[in-house]
């Protein structure tokens, strides 16, 4: 199961809910799997450090490849086919290639010489084993799932916006609840670049 960024707790704090009162900790749980994933499709990458295995298709001579999460703190193996049978080839020696953890860039040093090649990656990456951890060593994301999860308890019983008055009789309408300035800011610089794929 994914982990989340933030927890209920945090949240029921930031909101003064009291830390006993349990009457929206249903609801806080939803909303706080929601915008977890919300900050996961916005950065594009999850947020759960766990081993992966990967198949990319890459061009003849090709020593570059941006794998699709970091940071990266384990590389089992690389492996590169023709074919895209990986259980026939050996995994490349680990002088053969090296990674960028914090960007994901895996450079090869050995490049494949055949055209159409596919490269497998097994590797471990993500942000952090778990939700705690992750607030330790990335506040600021778990800071702006609290803000974005609040914004959105705020809003619980007007999800689509509402009609607002105001003292000279004019009325205004309010939008979805999107990702909050603040919350964009935070991210931004956790955004996955991509580069063909």
């Amino acid at each position: 199961m994914a982990i989340d960024a933030t927890t209920s707790a945090r949240v029921k704090e930031l909101l003064e809910i009291d830390s006993g009162d349990t009457t929206y900790d249903t609801i806080l749980g939803r909303m706080v799997d929601y915008v977890s994933r919300r900050i996961e499709n916005y950065i594009d990458r999850e947020l759960e450090s766990k081993g992966r295995t990967e198949e990319y298709s890459i061009q003849e001579r090709q020593s570059v490849v941006f794998l699709r999460h970091y940071p990266v703190t384990a590389i089992a193996s690389v492996k590169s086919s023709t074919d895209w049978d990986f259980n026939s080839v050996s995994a490349y020696d680990s002088d053969n290639y090296h990674v960028d953890g914090e960007t994901g860039m895996l450079h090869l040093k050995l490049y494949p010489s055949a055209g159409p090649n596919s490269l497998q990656v097994s590797y471990t990456a993500g942000f952090a084993a778990d939700t705690s951890a992750l607030a330790s060593a990335y506040p600021d994301i778990s800071f702006a799932a609290d803000l974005q999860t609040a914004a959105l308890f705020r809003r619980k019983d007007a999800p689509q916006g509402e009609m607002l008055r105001f003292a000279d009789s004019t009325s205004k309408n309010e939008g979805p609840i999107q990702l909050l300035p603040d919350v964009v800011e935070a991210l931004a610089p956790y955004r996955r670049l991509r580069f063909g794929f």
